[in-house]
């Protein structure tokens, strides 16, 4: 008898199948294309689909990390996911989810290219070593668009995200930013700022301006 595995992807009650069919066929079905139309783009890497359910789900773009809102080039990153896929039809490729409940997924545009490598093609985007280290197209549209100086490399000493998620690089004094359904405030470089809708944001000068207002400091990054 072949052994048998209990495998469950959202359906009610366990499919007993062969272990070698599972291994073929199944897991890629946890993670199955599907289509949606794209719209809403929170920033360079970060967009929102409808789904022909009508179910809204935030996509992060796999392999990439896009210059966050408060660094040069954040805003153009942002415009040009805008430009590529704003309002589109377009295919999720799911891989992965992330621990803000986000979909980590590749997008392809109705040309079939993919928005992942189109942004990194341009410029725009650093090819994220850590989550995708064996992605060698990603790696060699990062040296290609470094070489050419486009985008974000076309002025020296660009900051990765994820060191100015840390404090690299964010200049002394630099302001927070509320979120006005939370009540909380973020200093600009650190991820729930990125993550925030335009609806809820409002600038503050300094976290005192803020704490006056009565917002209180959040707790995903100093």
């Amino acid at each position: 008898m072949s052994p048998v595995l209990t495998h469950s992807c959202g359906m009610k009650g366990a499919l007993r199948i062969p272990l070698l069919f599972l291994l073929i066929f199944a897991a890629p079905g946890c993670f199955a294309d599907y289509p949606a139309k794209v719209v809403g783009v929170s920033d360079g890497d970060t967009l929102t689909v409808l789904t022909a359910e009508k179910r809204q789900v935030k996509i992060r773009l796999h392999g990439i990390d896009a210059p966050e809102s408060g660094q040069d080039f954040g805003q153009r990153a942002k415009q040009a996911a805008s430009e590529l896929a704003f309002g589109k039809a377009v295919t999720i490729r799911p891989v992965d989810t992330d621990r803000y409940g986000r979909t980590v997924a590749e997008v392809t545009l109705p040309d079939g290219r993919s928005l992942n490598r189109e942004l990194t093609r341009e410029g725009c985007c650093w090819w994220y070593r850590a989550y995708a280290p064996n992605d060698r197209t990603l790696a060699s549209l990062e040296a290609q668009a470094k070489a050419a100086k486009r985008g974000l490399w076309s002025q020296p000493g660009a900051i990765p995200p994820w060191d100015w998620r840390k404090g690299v690089g964010v200049p002394a004094g630099t302001g927070v930013v509320g979120n006005r359904s939370s009540r909380v405030y973020h200093a600009p470089h650190c991820g729930g700022a990125a993550r925030m809708s335009e609806k809820n944001r409002v600038e503050f000068g300094s976290a005192e301006e803020a704490e006056k207002a009565g917002y209180r400091r959040a707790g995903d990054c100093q």
